[in-house]
C-alpha cells in the first residue's frame, strides 16, 4: 500500500521549521525555500508512476538523477505550509535521462518548484560529490547573517575567521569554512553556478546582501547550522557594537582546537 506523500516525516519536518523560520522572521513573506531529497525507503513507500506527472523543463546535473526531492513552491509563505500543504510544497522526481523533472505529488493548481530550485539541485549535486549522504539544502534571509552582509568582511576568509574567533565550536561546526557568492540576481543559473562552485568544499554559502545557503545530511543538521551561524553573526554585530573588540580566539588557539578535536580547518586561513 502506497504511503500518503503528506505522511512522511520529513514533509512534517519541513513545514514545522518552516514556520519556525518565519516566528524568527529568517522568512518574511516569500523569502525562503527548502529541498530534501528523499530516502530510497520514503521513496519507495510513494509508489510513483514514473512519467504520469507534470512536466518541466530544467538543466539536470546527473549527481541528482533518480532521485525524488521535497521541495516548497515558487512564492510560497512559510507561515502557510502548515496548513495548505497540497499547494505550497510538492515532491518531484527526476528522470534517469532528459533535462526535465516530473512534479509527482503536491504543488497544486499549477504551482512550481521555488525559483532557486536550479541553484539547490546544483547544491545538492557538488554536496553528494563530497558527501554520499547529503539531503538538505535551506535558503533563508537570516537576519544577522544579512545584517553583517552590509557591515562586516566581504572577503570569505575574513568573515569565516570573523566567526571562528567569537567561541570555539564555531571552527567545529565548519572547518572548511564559510563560502560568499558577491551580490547578482538571483534565480539565475549564473547564481547557481557561483554556489555550486562553493559548495563543492563547503555547507555554508552566504549570498551578499541577500541571504544564505545551507546544506546538510538532514533537515535538522541544515537547520542547525543555519541557527548557529546566525547567532555567531549575531554575537559579531553586538560585539562591534561596543566598539572594545579584543580579537578574539588567535590563530595559533585556533589549531590547538584543531589538533584536539581532529580537525582541519580550511588551507591558508591560519597563519601558523
Amino acid at each position: 500500500m502506497a504511503t500518503d506523500w503528506k505522511e512522511i516525516g520529513a514533509v512534517k519536518e519541513a513545514q514545522e521549521l518552516a514556520y519556525l523560520m518565519w516566528d524568527k522572521n529568517w522568512d518574511e513573506a516569500n523569502g525562503g525555500n527548502i529541498t530534501y531529497i528523499l530516502t530510497e525507503k520514503e521513496a519507495t513507500s510513494l509508489n510513483y508512476t514514473i512519467g504520469s506527472g507534470r512536466k518541466v523543463e530544467l538543466q539536470i546535473p546527473d549527481a541528482v538523477r533518480g532521485k525524488y526531492i521535497l521541495t516548497t513552491s515558487s512564492g510560497s509563505y512559510f507561515r502557510e505550509l502548515r496548513d495548505n500543504p497540497d499547494d505550497l510544497i510538492g515532491i518531484v522526481y527526476i528522470p534517469e535521462n532528459g533535462d526535465y523533472y516530473e512534479i509527482a505529488f503536491g504543488l497544486e493548481h499549477g504551482n512550481k518548484p521555488t525559483s532557486e530550485f536550479p541553484a539547490h539541485i546544483a547544491t545538492h549535486a557538488a554536496r553528494l560529490a563530497i558527501d554520499p549522504e547529503q539531503r538538505v539544502v535551506m535558503h533563508n534571509h537570516a537576519t544577522n547573517v544579512l545584517t553583517m552582509t552590509h557591515v562586516g568582511p566581504t572577503d570569505e576568509r575574513d568573515f569565516t575567521l570573523a566567526l571562528w574567533r567569537l567561541i570555539p565550536e564555531a571552527l567545529f561546526m565548519f572547518p572548511e569554512g564559510i563560502g560568499m557568492v558577491p551580490y547578482c540576481a538571483c534565480g539565475t543559473q549564473h547564481i547557481a553556478d557561483l554556489t555550486l562552485e562553493k559548495m563543492k568544499d563547503r555547507k555554508f554559502v552566504i549570498w551578499q546582501y541577500h541571504g544564505v545557503f545551507s546544506a546538510g545530511k538532514s533537515l535538522h543538521d541544515a537547520f542547525g547550522l543555519l541557527e548557529s551561524v546566525d547567532k555567531l553573526c549575531g554575537v559579531y554585530l553586538e560585539v562591534i557594537r561596543t566598539g572594545k573588540f579584543n580579537g578574539g580566539i588567535n590563530d595559533a588557539e585556533l589549531m590547538e582546537l584543531a589538533n584536539q578535536w581532529g580537525i582541519t580547518p580550511r588551507e591558508g586561513y591560519l597563519n601558523v
